[in-house]
């Protein structure tokens, strides 16, 4: 996984203040793997409740997570109760490693 354990703490931690306490945060794509450079951080958001405002929050999420990665291209999906499963989220579900 190429992000440092302080990256993830403070990732973690922000989406779980905005999101939930119960939220889990996924990242997936090229990042988790070590062998790979450059690249993307894609990170699921997956919460056992309905969320408000979906699109608003993934912005806020994202523009936080790229704020505190240095200006790296962040995005995030969220997967929610209400969210039909799409073939996105079924690849990071199965791929994805848990911050």
């Amino acid at each position: 996984m190429r992000l440092s354990t302080e990256q993830r703490l403070a990732v973690k931690a922000h989406f779980s203040h905005e999101v939930g306490a119960d939220c889990e945060v996924l990242l997936f794509g090229s990042r988790t793997d070590d062998e790979h450079r450059g690249g993307d951080v894609d990170l699921l958001v997956r919460s056992p409740r309905p969320l408000q405002r979906p699109v608003w929050l993934a912005a806020r999420l994202a523009a936080y997570a790229e704020r505190l990665l240095g200006g790296r291209r962040v995005d995030v999906l969220l997967l929610d109760p209400a969210t039909k499963l799409q073939p996105i989220h079924a690849a990071a579900l199965a791929t994805g490693v848990v911050l």
